[in-house]
């Protein structure tokens, strides 16, 4: 930067050669600063091996007759490209899925002995917080002597609630170099923390409560919800607010079943969760079982007595069409009989 009083003029620049490192400067003398200007020194960084990579660029001047010179070191991170495949951890909330992965390090260069590997994680922002509490990293070789032996990391899944998302562990060499490997996590829906079975008439309402904290010691906030394939004759209260943290008496929930017909049984899933935890409860809707009477004589009389039973069966049978043509045959005969008088009249 030029001096306050007068002008700087910068007589050259050069950097100490490092195969990857290249000033991309067009003019390298007789630049001329005005007070309080800048100067910018492009470099551009082309590595070809995956290796921590260091040089310096020089800047020489002068200012009223004394010579200056500004060194600046340069440190060159390589990046590898990301691993072609991810490595896939999926199980049920509230349980575990844990293996040792092979992590290969391509194109490390410039080991010459037993070397030791770092490693971090780098998460979505607003799922650091959960994978914190589910994801453990945890060497197991970290440190190799030949270039094509891979690294060897315990990774344990344990997540505390369903959700699904990629994180990339990056292996850092102490000397220069990063390796980045991506890590699919999928929670999904965990297996029921409890049943709950609920008991009412039609048309009336039953309710069971139950108190539940927090995992953790801190007051979290929470939603309490059934499933969108759940009857619609339960209901829980309340469906917003804090958890309370463990080691309270924590919050009382009230599921209530209210039913308004005879039928299969009502059932739901009731979810409780906060930003790092979930509860699931199955939840039944009954009507109270009603019992068969037992040893009660009808009050319908449904036997004949015997004298009436004896008689059937002794009845002469009678021929019911020959009866109905014969009565209607004597019925037309009188009928003709009735108009010859009538006409003789």
């Amino acid at each position: 930067r030029g001096g306050a009083d007068g002008e700087n003029t910068v007589s050259g620049g050069s950097m100490r050669p490092s195969g990857t490192f290249t000033l991309l400067m067009r003019k390298r003398s007789g630049v001329t600063l005005a007070p309080f200007a800048s100067l910018q020194v492009p470099v551009s960084f082309a590595p070809l091996s995956i290796e921590e990579k260091r040089a310096t660029v020089s800047v020489r001047g002068a200012y009223r007759n004394r010579n200056l010179t500004w060194v600046f070191p340069l440190r060159g991170a390589v990046n590898a490209p990301p691993y072609p495949k991810a490595f896939t951890f999926r199980c049920k909330a509230k349980t575990t899925a844990r293996k040792v992965v092979d992590l290969p390090l391509r194109s490390l260069a410039g080991l010459t002995g037993p070397e030791t590997f770092t490693h971090e994680l780098i998460c979505p922002p607003n799922m650091e917080g959960i994978i914190g509490k589910s994801l453990t990293v945890n060497p197991v070789e970290p440190t190799i002597t030949d270039p094509n032996q891979p690294v060897r990391f315990q990774v344990a899944f344990e997540p505390l609630r369903p959700f699904s998302t990629s994180v990339k562990l990056v292996i850092v060499r102490g000397t220069g170099g990063r390796w980045p490997f991506e890590l699919q996590l999928d929670a999904m829906d965990p297996d029921p923390d409890d049943q709950i079975v609920i008991e009412a008439n039609l048309r009336t309402t039953s309710s069971v409560a139950f108190r539940l904290t927090n995992r953790f010691p801190v007051y979290a906030p929470f939603q309490a919800f059934f499933s969108t394939d759940s009857a619609m004759t339960l209901q829980v209260h309340p469906s917003t607010g804090l958890l309370g943290p463990v080691d309270t008496q924590g919050t009382v929930f009230t599921v209530s079943f209210s039913p308004t017909e005879y039928g299969k049984l009502q059932r739901g899933r009731l979810v409780i969760q906060t930003e790092d935890m979930q509860w699931t409860y199955e939840v039944t809707g009954t009507h109270p079982h009603v019992l068969v009477p037992q040893n009660v004589s009808s009050r319908v009389e449904s036997r004949l007595e015997t004298h009436i039973a004896g008689q059937l069966g002794k009845h002469r049978h009678i021929n019911a069409v020959k009866r109905n043509m014969t009565t209607t045959a004597l019925a037309i005969g009188r009928e003709r009989l009735l108009h010859e008088d009538q006409g003789g009249l």
